[in-house]
């Protein structure tokens, strides 16, 4: 069973990590943190951002997502350090709202999510961003961490 498929003009990053979570998965409805190993995608870190989920809402919409993990290329992109930060608390400028839907979709649908999205951080500063969000279970059922991985440009 194929999650998602994305097409031939999305980063291969991307295609790159939903081919690893699948590996993990197996027969799986998703894998768990504990089969994550980043020494099998070295490569890819930089691009990958590791969230966890909580069980409360940090609003009637939103998820509480903590990110554990961001990587250097997003860092630079971003231009500030992200890891220990909400997912509300993070700039997506004109996009926070469909930001935050599509991790809202993800952990409710416990299937992974794509967009392509150009947001505005300010007047003069334009990211296009295409955003993978792969979610991860410890108990198979319950998303509790969000993989993602981002390429901008």
């Amino acid at each position: 069973m194929t999650a998602i498929e994305l097409d031939s003009s999305t980063d291969t990053a991307l295609q790159q990590t939903l081919d690893y979570w699948q590996r993990l998965r197996g027969g799986r409805r998703m894998p768990a943190r504990k089969d994550l190993n980043p020494a099998d995608i070295p490569r890819l870190l930089p691009k990958l951002m590791l969230a966890d989920v909580g069980q409360e809402k940090a609003d009637a919409d939103i998820p509480r997502i903590r990110f554990r993990l961001v990587g250097t290329e997003v860092v630079i992109r971003f231009g500030y350090e992200m890891t220990g930060y909400e997912l509300s608390e993070i700039d997506y400028g004109n996009q926070a709202e469909k930001i935050a839907g599509l991790y809202r979709r993800a952990v409710d649908r416990a299937l992974p999510q794509f967009a392509r999205i150009e947001l505005s951080q300010g007047p003069t500063r334009i990211i296009h961003m295409q955003q993978l969000l792969l979610p991860l279970s410890d108990d198979g059922t319950n998303v509790n961490m969000i993989l993602a991985v981002v390429h901008c440009q």
